[in-house]
């Protein structure tokens, strides 16, 4: 097998930069970006280095974090934002190579082995980090090594604006005393299972026998195994992949608990006309599973799953998951947080006639908002309840796919 170069890099403080960079009086002050506490999304959701200093970090409410540190500043998320920066360090990366695979909106996997006209590995990642600091202002660290698992822990080794490089010579040294849930691809439950077995770091996982890893873990003991071994053989992706997820989701808090049944189905509309606009980027036809998520005023989470008939189509999949919610829910009395995920994709899917119309209306929809502005254009059930079908606009941050 060809040996390969790997890179992962990783844009420190990524969040927290970008309000730096369309305000830069903010540059050397602590800095973290987080939800609007009017509307219940008081969280924070990153931190710069300065506001860590002070124990903010994510997941901390924007209350206890404004304790921590009384002159943090606090700026609320902007995705287009984020999104501008993000798409610019990527088009640096791909002056390099043409294999770019997108891990998240601010880490990036490239194959760079074919790419010796532009130098080294480790010349590339530094010039990398230099171009990103100069061109864009934005602060890189990456790992430079033989497989993705090993890129990524490396771009992890050392921040900010540091190069790391890992070899088949001293990867036993470097990655092997790490905590075993350093390791890409280690879950909280592998992890629970792992630290049970006395597995503490990463070389008490690679010393473990191939053998007992499948017979424990499966499928994924395998992967385990080679993965701390330095024997991962993932591809990187070309830019000109598309990769199609397994699930997409979206969900959001309310400005308010929601104890009307009008106002629930609504947040289920607007909930699924985001998913179905995402599907139709994607180029996603069918979904054959729907599931739910569910958090009351007690903070309790619950969560139902159906199979549903295959279909794109917005106004059906608010009207299953509305349908799931009082088959299971009904007790609830307070809602605090909704969400949708729809999953069972197909590459090669057809739509039925009706649902292809149905379809239609939906695509027109998102042209129409994606020209003129999403509040171009609503349903009519989107006017019963303004001020919840505004502050379900925002939900950005309540986005995933898996």
């Amino acid at each position: 097998m060809e040996k390969r170069d790997i890179l992962h890099c990783d844009l420190n403080n990524f969040y927290a930069s970008c309000e730096c960079l369309i305000n830069p009086s903010l540059k050397g002050l602590p800095v973290a970006v987080g939800g609007r506490e009017e509307d219940r999304h008081g969280v924070i959701v990153a931190a710069n280095y300065e506001a860590k200093k002070f124990g903010v970090h994510c997941g901390v409410t924007t209350y206890q974090a404004k304790k921590l540190c009384p002159n943090l500043n606090i700026c609320h998320s902007k995705f287009d934002v984020y999104n501008k920066y993000s798409r610019l360090v990527r088009a640096i990366y791909e002056e390099y190579t043409d294999q770019v695979e997108v891990f998240s909106i601010d880490e990036c996997f490239l194959d760079v082995t074919h790419s010796k006209i532009f130098g080294t590995p480790v010349q590339i990642a530094n010039e990398i980090r230099e171009r990103g600091k100069n061109e864009i202002g934005l602060t890189i660290s990456v790992g430079v090594t033989f497989n993705k698992t090993f890129a990524k822990i490396g771009s992890d080794l050392k921040k900010p604006d540091a190069t790391t490089v890992i070899t088949e010579s001293n990867f036993k040294d470097k990655v092997w005393r790490l905590p075993v849930e350093d390791m890409f691809g280690v879950g909280r439950k592998t992890q629970e299972k792992l630290l049970k077995m006395g597995v503490n770091t990463i070389g008490d996982l690679a010393k473990l026998d191939r053998k007992f890893l499948n017979e424990e873990f499966g499928k994924v003991g395998e992967e385990l195994y080679k993965k701390a071994n330095g024997l991962d053989d993932d591809k990187v992706s070309y830019v000109t992949d598309e990769i199609i997820p397994k699930s997409i989701g979206n969900s959001t808090t309310f400005y308010k608990d929601l104890t009307e049944k009008k106002d629930i189905e609504l947040g289920f509309m607007v909930l699924s006309e985001s998913v179905t606009e995402r599907m139709i980027k994607k180029g996603i036809k069918l979904a054959r599973t729907l599931s739910i998520v569910v958090r009351d005023s007690d903070l309790k989470f619950y969560q139902r799953q159906s199979k549903i008939t295959p279909s794109r189509d917005s106004s059906y999949f608010a009207k299953i998951a509305t349908k799931l919610f009082y088959e299971s829910f009904s007790h609830l009395k307070k809602i605090r947080l909704l969400g949708i995920t729809v999953s069972g994709f197909e590459e090669e899917n057809q739509l039925s006639f009706f649902d292809e119309k149905k379809s239609e209306v939906d695509e027109v929809m998102f042209k129409i908002r994606d020209k003129f502005g999403h509040n171009s254009i609503k349903r009519g059930s989107a006017l019963t309840n303004e001020k919840i079908a505004k502050a379900l606009d925002r939900v950005q941050l309540d986005k995933y796919e898996e």
